[in-house]
């Protein structure tokens, strides 16, 4: 009994059975013979702040009406994308009323409005409220992998790669996310011109991104007029100009958001290029991303896929049982593997 206590942080009991996983470093350094790839989900930005970047917290701050608010009641849930899932459902339900269509599409776009305008509320208002050590922490986690990818669309990585170029001249090498200097104010996305390969990719785009009917253009600091990123986001949104962000409720609907915008199809394509191994980090493995896991099961050139449990907050089983739903191919050739999300340093 007393073993068991003292073994209970590092172990998981499975069946009867106490199952080991490996912490980060130590799977780091079982797939040393091969490049490494990450994949972020929220759980990179909760690390951070979880009051900020939790949906529960999210909704207890949100503008949105009340009569709104008790849809997520209704729904049983305060994730912002299930609810407009549900709704979705309910517009094919309901699809020869074209009344109740119209405004179940309002109420979608209105907790879609919320859900950005929120977080940019509860968002540090610059890089400068992240102490540096933290972002040095992040820095050193992301070091491992050639490529990076997230489904978050806060500003918390953007922020760590420009602490890495300017303050540090990449000392924990090379992160581009292949924007080019366009105006003091903004960046573009060109990728026939691109001089340096981009090894950062927003899948679903990003609350610093903005697209219109031809380009998708980066905002960065305008250093002209002393208006940072934040505040710049925040007048585009007050009229009524939103950043290129998916928060569709569907791996459908976002696949099709994906294939209008030339900078997404190619994050999109890129992530079913990757060679190597992946590590998938502090995502949920939830079916409204199964459009990114069908660019990851069609990708035979991906060894193995490292995934992160939080033992303290995260039941193994149902990881794996997650895993096989949304990585087939993968859990078929057991080259599915797990480590420990709180050994690994962010923030």
């Amino acid at each position: 009994i007393i073993f068991v206590i003292l073994c209970y942080p590092y172990f998981q009991v499975i069946g009867g059975i106490m199952e080991d996983i490996p912490e980060f470093e130590d799977a780091i350094s079982e797939t040393n013979d091969y490049s490494k790839n990450v994949l972020l989900g929220n759980g990179f930005s909760r690390e951070y702040d979880d009051a900020a970047f939790n949906y529960k917290h999210l909704l207890e701050d949100s503008k949105l009406p009340q009569k709104l608010k008790f849809l997520f009641e209704i729904f049983k849930t305060e994730d912002y994308e299930r609810v407009i899932k549900n709704l979705e459902t309910l517009e094919q339900i309901f699809n020869n009323k074209g009344n109740i269509v119209n405004e179940l599409r309002c109420i979608e776009e209105l907790i879609k409005r919320d859900l950005v305008f929120t977080i940019t509320n509860k968002h540090p208002n610059s890089q400068y409220e992240i102490a540096p050590e933290r972002k040095a922490a992040t820095l050193s986690f992301l070091s491992s992998f050639t490529n990076i990818f997230t489904v978050n669309y806060d500003l918390l990585l953007y922020w760590s790669i420009i602490f890495n170029i300017k303050d540090n001249d990449k000392l924990w090498g090379d992160m581009n996310d292949g924007f080019s200097w366009n105006s003091p104010k903004d960046c573009i996305w060109k990728p026939y011109s691109l001089k340096v390969i981009p090894n950062v990719f927003y899948l679903h785009g990003g609350l610093h991104l903005f697209h219109n009917e031809r380009d998708t253009f980066k905002i960065i600091y305008d250093n002209e007029n002393k208006i940072c990123l934040l505040d710049q986001i925040k007048a585009y949104i007050n009229n009524d100009i939103s950043p290129l962000v998916i928060t569709e409720g569907n791996s459908k609907d976002k696949k099709l958001w994906i294939d209008q915008n030339n900078y997404l199809q190619y994050c999109y394509k890129k992530l079913s290029e990757i060679s190597g191994v992946l590590f998938i980090h502090g995502h949920s493995l939830d079916e409204t991303d199964q459009h990114i896991f069908d660019a990851i099961n069609k990708n035979l050139k991906i060894k193995k896929i490292y995934i992160s449990v939080h033992q303290s907050t995260e039941n193994l089983d149902d990881k794996k049982k997650l895993a096989k739903e949304r990585l087939k191919m993968f859990y078929s050739l057991r080259r599915l593997r797990y480590y420990d999300a709180d050994s690994v340093h962010i923030w």
